[in-house]
């Protein structure tokens, strides 16, 4: 048995806060006192078994009768005593509105909501009830089962915890009160199993996880903990049998030992763990092999149950993992064909890496991103993490925009000190091989790496002769070159060094630089459209003698190498060794927007290739083909393989 983190609670209602006692939130009594057990009196002890039927129903059996010869019968699942459940909640205080729901500016709820906010999903909140009179809630709230008082139907919630965790999901938007849920516009399935204290028993857990299964639950919240039950465990793989995700907290020990909390601990569940406003491990969270992801959980506002307009401030691992069902249940909701599994396997690939690189104790895969989920799982690229046809933009302000059959994994809007000018600005970026990743590179040489890109190292704080222009990933994606303005070049990880301009002078800046399919060679071109080659990258030609009516500003190589093509600001198009598709030499730059053309990225076929204009615009020439341009302003273009 585990205490729960909450001494009290600073709780707003109709907007006058007064302090109150955490109702029932003390140090719990024994299982057997907490619990209000149906049809035997509260105190009695129980052993309960977990039984298959004839048809393949899964349904928890109460009473000592199950410990004998029904034992070895194949049909019973599991035997076992209960164990204390309780819910997972940390201190709290009060704060306004949406102005201080944090974790909404963090992720990327409400970006996902241009795709979908929810609808036709429903989340199961297996916890204390939740008050569907609330305000924020009403309609939200489904009729339920209680397991606690079976004369009502979980639409009662005298703690508050499941109410709290129902207002992180699903709390109305823009209709004048309160909070904003994460999805709002999911529907509630309320399940009772921890009492007025915040304090239950696995039985009714394992029940209840299975009646939300049965009654229509794509996603299953189960914000509370306690010790190891295997019936519980078999419930939760049933429930994925109904295509249910379950949704659990990792637990609040993480300054106390990091004791195991259960179901979080079992390999069914997704077990989350929380961060704080600074995107750091919160202190209370577990750390620990099966934690699987983490979302926002300190300090967060959601509604509560002391009247319908009462709203509180909670922390704990309760907190975050409501956060982590709402991303389940968009992704769902963009795609409801998708198995549990592939949900699942999406929230992880998507996960903004934090902590150690990759899976961690502290962040498991990473910290949710919404966005970047909803648009893995949208049904047009059903395709996700396989290789396919696409591109990523990079805005000015090193925001990252993901088009056709490519995932976004996050961009440098999430990161603190990253600039739209100055040294800190993103100026360059290059895919992974996979095509499930992607780095960012500053002015200054400062590298940051997204979804499966690994950080091999960067400038930051080096000496430069110029500022970083350009990158290129190698092609096992084990590496990466940054390319100075100078035409100075610099190499990490995998990626060779076969000479450079650095030290000598040139006639014009150099822009941008394209790898050859083996990675032991490159090229890089100047404004005036000179062309520098190294390794077993071939000169084909250039510019460089000639007049132009505009600079060069990007360069594309064939995947054979036998030629590239240059791009002028105007759009005009340079071949050497590759064949001409098309230019747009008639543009000419905007206000603000000069110059025009930016960068250039050729298919792999070598019968085609894109242009990005400065405004975010992307123009497709011979077979490369057209998803959508940014609206804002780019510097740069990754195109997947």
């Amino acid at each position: 048995m585990l205490p729960l983190l909450c001494n009290r609670r600073r709780l707003v209602t109709a907007g006058v806060a007064a302090i109150v006692a955490c109702i029932g939130f003390a140090a719990p009594a024994p299982a057997a006192a907490r619990i209000s057990d149906p049809g035997r009196p509260a105190g009695a002890a129980r052993r309960w078994s977990l039984v298959r039927g004839s048809d393949g129903h899964v349904a928890v059996v109460r009473g000592d009768a199950v410990a004998g010869p029904q034992v070895s019968d194949p049909a019973v699942l599991s035997v076992e005593t209960d164990v204390a459940e309780h819910s997972l909640a940390g201190a709290g205080e009060n704060d306004p509105m949406r102005a201080q729901q944090w974790a909404l500016d963090r992720a990327s709820f409400e970006s996902a909501w241009s795709t979908t906010r929810g609808a036709g999903v429903i989340v199961a909140v297996v916890d204390t009830g939740v008050d569907a009179a609330h305000e924020d809630l009403g309609s939200v709230v489904l009729p339920g089962i209680d397991y606690i008082d079976p004369s009502r139907d979980g639409r009662f919630d005298p703690a508050g915890h499941g109410t709290h965790v129902a207002g992180i999901i699903a709390a109305r938007v823009n209709n004048g009160r309160g909070i904003a849920g994460a999805a709002p516009d999911v529907r509630i399935l309320p399940v009772r199993v921890l009492d007025a204290t915040g304090s239950g028993v696995s039985s009714n857990v394992a029940a209840g996880i299975i009646w939300a299964a049965d009654h229509g639950a794509r996603v299953i919240n189960v914000s509370l903990g306690g010790g190891p039950s295997s019936g519980v465990q078999i419930a939760i793989r049933y429930a994925l049998t109904k295509n249910a995700v379950v949704v659990a907290a990792a637990g609040n020990n993480g300054a106390s030992g990091n004791t195991p909390v259960y179901p979080a601990a079992y390999p069914e569940a997704i077990a989350v763990g929380a961060y704080d406003q600074n995107l750091a491990k919160a202190a209370f969270s577990n750390s620990a092999a099966y934690v699987d992801i983490s979302a926002p959980g300190n300090e967060i506002l959601s509604t509560w149950s002391t009247s319908a307009h009462s709203y509180a401030v909670a922390s704990g691992t309760s907190m975050a993992t409501p956060y982590a069902a709402a991303e389940a249940a968009l992704v769902t909701a963009t795609n409801p064909k998708l198995s549990a599994g592939s949900v699942t396997s999406i929230m992880e690939a998507t996960a903004r890496d934090a902590g150690a690189p990759g899976n961690d104790p502290d962040f498991g895969h990473g910290q949710i991103n919404p966005l970047a989920a909803v648009v893995a799982a949208t049904p047009r690229i059903a395709g996700y993490g396989t290789q396919g046809r696409g591109y990523w933009v990079v805005g000015r302000k090193g925001s990252v925009r993901a088009y056709g059959a490519v995932g976004l994994y996050g961009d440098a809007r999430m990161l603190s000190g990253v600039a739209a000018g100055g040294s800190a600005a993103i100026v360059a970026s290059a895919r992974t091989a996979t095509g499930r990743g992607y780095w960012l590179a500053a002015a200054s040489g400062a590298v940051y790496a997204f979804g499966d890109a690994r950080f091999y190292g960067g400038m930051n704080g080096g000496p430069l002769n110029s500022p970083i222009v350009g990158m290129s990933g190698t092609p096992s994606g084990r590496g990466y070159i940054l390319l100075g303005g100078d035409g100075g070049i610099f190499t990490f990880g995998d990626a060779k060094f076969h000479g450079s301009t650095g030290g000598m002078r040139l006639n014009a800046r150099v822009l941008d630089l394209a790898m050859t399919r083996s990675g032991n060679g490159y090229w890089f071109v100047a404004a005036d459209g000179g062309v520098f080659s190294f390794g077993d990258a071939r000169f084909h030609g250039s510019t460089g003698n000639m007049r132009l009516s505009a600079p060069v500003m990007s360069m594309a190589s064939a995947a054979d190498g036998r030629g590239y093509w240059l791009v002028a600001s105007d759009g005009g198009i340079f071949a050497f060794g590759v064949p001409f598709q098309g230019s747009m030499p008639s543009i000419r730059g905007l206000p603000g927007f000069y110059p025009w053309t930016l960068r250039m990225r050729a298919v792999t076929s070598g019968n085609g290739y894109l242009l990005l204009g400065a405004d975010g615009s992307v123009t497709a020439f011979g077979t490369a083909r057209y998803f959508g341009s940014a609206a804002d302003g780019a510097i740069d273009l990754m195109l997947a393989r």
